[in-house]
């Protein structure tokens, strides 16, 4: 009779199989399964030998920190901040005093061009005074909605 340890480390290098059931619904779809199908459909069993992977050839968690710090460097440069703003909460990052936000590109880009529109329109005297009053206000409220984006108060 053989020891127990011996038994354990047979069981582990043996090869294992694992039963698949393959079948093919009413529309043509074949689908694969860890249990048989309904009795009124055939299906044909696979039996696939599966082994334990070599121990060090597989670094998965390697590959899942790789790919997780790579996402959160492409969000951050989508978004226009640096890796670490992305931990913060928004509340956190609202409530901060005394501190630059960080402007996304796109958006920086609008504020400056509305800017440059209310310098503008307060300073012509083209078109009407209504038409000028309502751009101001429409530019304005953009602005302030770009504003409340980042938590900043308007100026």
């Amino acid at each position: 009779m053989k020891s127990a340890p011996t038994l354990a480390v047979l069981l582990l290098v043996l090869p294992a199989q694992a039963q698949v059931y393959k079948w093919t619904d009413a529309n043509g779809q074949v689908h694969y399964g860890s249990a048989p199908p309904a009795a009124d459909r055939p299906a044909q069993t696979l039996d696939i030998r599966s082994r334990p992977t070599p121990a060090g050839e597989v670094d998965n968690v390697g590959s899942m920190k790789r790919a997780t710090r790579e996402l959160r460097e492409l969000r951050a440069v989508n978004r226009g901040v640096p890796m670490d703003e992305l931990d913060r909460s928004r509340s956190a990052h609202r409530n901060r005093k005394n501190a630059a936000a960080h402007i996304g590109h796109e958006d920086q880009a609008k504020i400056d061009n509305l800017n440059s529109d209310i310098r503008r329109l307060s300073s012509t005297t083209l078109g009407s005074a209504s038409s000028r009053a309502r751009e101001l206000r429409a530019a304005k409220s953009e602005l302030r909605q770009i504003y409340r984006k980042y938590g900043i108060k308007p100026p």
